[in-house]
């Protein structure tokens, strides 16, 4: 944004091309067992035994290999990488963890792994190979024409583990970690029926367990993700203690933009300061938005050894030593491209740290983002800035517009400026979705203060300004559609611009400042400015508040009707909509548990969200933390509520049952429910309202229990006409009510 000038640190450059250096012994031998990796195994010469009875035991896998013949295949460092089963054998791997044990579930219909399979693939990093040996006599001989169609699962077995844009992580540079340190605690991959095991003694969380969801799958989807046993953490309130390999402490950049729109970056020099949490490390794990193209990367002012195949976000960087821990590694980093979203490398652990820029753009674009300084003319082509936010970041956006523009500001209730970037060409009524300006300007600044009065100034921002474009909002920059169709059709009934305005606002004290533990806290950064904003719509619309929150109910229950509910603490792997949706839904049946009903009063939950804005943009987060700020608000253990619906799947069915007894004298109401899809010691407190012969209506909450539950509501002195159960839409359920 256009702020206050910022001095710069930086030495700006013109980048250009590096000169080219010549490839490592070791970086030639990288390359080619990396090759070797990947050679076709029809007519591959390798090492076959008939085997019998071995067992061999990963992590918590058991593999029984009854009998059958076994291939030990592709050699590196004269030992195998690969092996080809065939035969009789059976898997037993136990979840330790019951988020994972849900999230399995819902991907591979069963909770834990018992198959028997006849075949199956498996790449080696450890001594599976040593094992076999010790039991076994093996010969030399070429693998069969016979064999390799008998393994029919094996040609897809291949293409789930070949690297693609589609993985993390280049599964054959994760092998080659392993097989250059070869030992017992190394990799181990295997394919077998539907369900691929791997333990990967290099990443955040060693353990996956992967189904192939459908038959025409490229990639297994990962089941079940967690740490090795001797880590000890499997319950849900510990899955977010994972100790990454890795930090990123400090980011430096010097990037020059160019292109016809401004938006390509042209040339990037960054240094990246990431710390060593792992005992030990000579390879690292470094990611780079795939649009990027990576020229040469230095370590310590030379040049190092790296692989990054074309379209990949994974790097992995070899060390030209060993590094240990408390040890900080300076990268440098060229690249070049466009199309992407942001400009800085990053690691696993998404722990936010400072962001450092200094541009040179071209002419006549406009370029905001947070702690940006002065522009100043470089030439007559170029112009310079620095761009050094006060707060930290995981990632780093910034955006780009053409075209001439005026600032039109606009004071809020408490004097707060909002600065409206005004482009020329959105002037034009050209489009039938074009927002007019006035309505614009009041619903976006009616957004802004109702936040503020509930919220007080969004945290580490002096000034706001408003970008008529859609991109990502920023700490000081809203980026709001002036052109939107929202205002017409169904849309409209869901809040048409409001939600909009609304939700890109609620970013600006529960978005990109808010720092999260690990992915599986990414829920609450994407659910919280969606519920924040039907607060607001239910201040300035009313109805469709509840239109909103009832649409997104409607796409819970498809993702649960298809199997596809996985719980809101498997992170990333969550379906958008799921972490969208389920997760507003989370966010409203708390505020429900908190509402006063005597009262009709928000306080506690507007307290509980005014302390999670501050707790969670000061510093890391995790769903723990997240669970003792609510609890702390509730002033009561909420243990069951999240075990449901973080840590759990699905959502409750309700059959509910009342009958009236009394007279004039007063009046009882008998209730039995019976719940079904959930757990049998589920429980959630509901809201009921009676609505009385004369018009009246009365609220109770009640917590319903178990599979089957009766309670009775009363005295009341105005005869029952009604029962409303879940009143307020305080439960994501589905119910049906009926008198007797």
């Amino acid at each position: 944004m256009r702020a206050s000038v910022i001095a710069s640190t930086l030495l700006i450059l013109t980048l250009g091309a590096l000169p080219v250096v010549a490839e490592s012994d070791f970086a030639k031998k990288l390359r080619g067992d990396y090759s070797i990796l990947g050679q076709d195994l029809l007519n591959h010469t390798g090492e076959l035994a008939t085997i019998r009875d071995f067992v061999y035991e990963k992590d918590v896998a058991t593999f029984t290999f009854a009998e059958g013949t076994i291939h030990l295949l592709r050699y590196v460092n004269d030992r195998p990488t690969t092996a080809l089963f065939i035969g009789k054998g059976h898997a037993r791997i136990s979840i330790p963890s019951h988020v994972e044990r849900q999230s399995l579930l819902t991907i591979a219909r069963d909770s834990v792994v018992d198959e028997e399979f006849e075949t199956c693939l498996i790449r080696i990093g450890d001594d599976f190979d040593l094992k076999l040996h010790e039991e076994f006599s093996f010969e030399f001989k070429q693998l069969s024409w016979r064999h390799f169609n008998q393994a029919a699962k094996k040609p897809q077995a291949e293409i789930f583990f070949k690297p693609t844009l589609h993985h993390l992580y280049d599964n054959y540079f994760q092998l080659l970690r392993s097989l250059y340190e070869r030992g017992p605690e190394g990799y181990f991959w295997i394919d077998f029926n539907r369900y691929v095991f791997t333990f990967d003694p290099s990443r955040p969380e060693q353990v996956s367990v992967a189904y192939e969801f459908e038959g025409s799958d490229i990639v297994a989807t990962d089941g079940a993700v967690f740490q090795r046993k001797e880590s000890g953490v499997n319950t849900d309130a510990a899955m977010s203690d994972i100790a990454y390999p890795t930090t990123i402490i400090d980011r430096l950049a010097n990037i020059e933009m160019s292109g016809l729109d401004g938006k390509r970056l042209e040339s990037a020099q960054t240094t990246t300061r990431v710390l060593v949490n792992a005992d030990s490390m000579r390879f690292v794990s470094l990611f780079l938005d795939r649009n990027l193209k990576t020229d040469s990367i230095y370590f310590a002012g030379a040049p190092v050894d790296f692989i990054r195949r074309r379209d990949f976000r994974f790097i992995g960087i070899v060390l030209p030593e060993y590094k240990f821990r408390g040890d900080t590694l300076d990268f440098t980093l060229w690249y070049h491209g466009k199309q992407f979203d942001h400009a800085m490398p990053w690691v696993a652990n998404p722990q936010s740290s400072p962001h450092s820029y200094d541009f040179i753009t071209p002419e006549g674009y406009n370029y905001f983002m947070p702690g940006m300084g002065q522009v100043e003319e470089l030439d007559n082509r170029r112009q310079k800035f620095s761009a050094t936010p006060e707060r930290l970041f995981d990632r780093f956006y910034y955006r780009c517009f053409t075209g001439g523009l005026d600032t039109v500001s606009v004071v809020t209730d408490v004097g707060m400026s909002l600065s409206f970037l005004d482009w020329e060409l959105m002037s034009k009524k050209t489009s039938d979705c074009y927002i007019p300006h006035e309505i614009y300007v009041a619903t976006v600044t009616e957004a802004f203060n109702f936040m503020l009065a509930r919220f007080g100034a969004p945290p580490g921002t002096f000034e706001m300004y408003v970008s008529a474009a859609g991109g990502f909002t920023m700490p000081g920059v809203m980026n709001i559609p002036h052109i939107a169709c929202v205002t017409a059709g169904p849309m409209e009934a869901f809040g048409g611009f409001h939600a909009v305005a609304g939700r890109e606002t609620a970013r600006q004290w529960f978005g990109s400042l808010m720092q999260p533990a690990t992915d599986r806290e990414r829920w609450i950064v994407e659910a919280a400015p969606e519920y924040v904003n039907l607060l607001f719509l239910q201040t300035a619309l009313g109805s469709a508040s509840y239109s909103n929150l009832l649409h997104r109910r409607d796409s819970v229950y498809i993702f649960v009707e298809n199997n596809r509910d996985l719980p809101l603490a498997t992170g990333d792997r969550v379906p958008g909509a799921i972490r969208a949706n389920k997760g507003l839904w989370l966010f409203h049946m708390l505020r429900l548990l908190m509402y006063d009903l005597e009262s009709g009063s928000d306080r506690l939950f507007l307290r509980f969200l005014q302390e999670l804005s501050l707790r969670a943009s000061m510093k890391s987060f995790t769903n723990q933390d997240f669970i003792a700020l609510a609890e702390k608000h509730y002033g009561q253990p909420l243990d069951r509520f999240f075990e449901q619906w973080l840590y759990g799947r699905n959502y409750p069915e309700y059959d509910v049952a009342w009958t009236v007894t009394g007279s004039g004298a007063g009046f009882t109401i008998g209730v039995d429910v019976i719940t079904k899809q959930v757990a049998p010691e589920f429980t959630m407190p509901v809201i009921l309202r009676v609505a009385g012969v004369d018009g009246s209506s009365r609220f109770f909450r009640q917590e319903i229990s178990g599979l089957h539950d009766s309670f009775e509501l009363g005295p009341l002195a105005v005869e029952p006409k009604k029962l409303v159960f879940g009143e307020f839409y305080s439960v994501l359920c589905k119910s049906k009510v009926k008198k007797r």
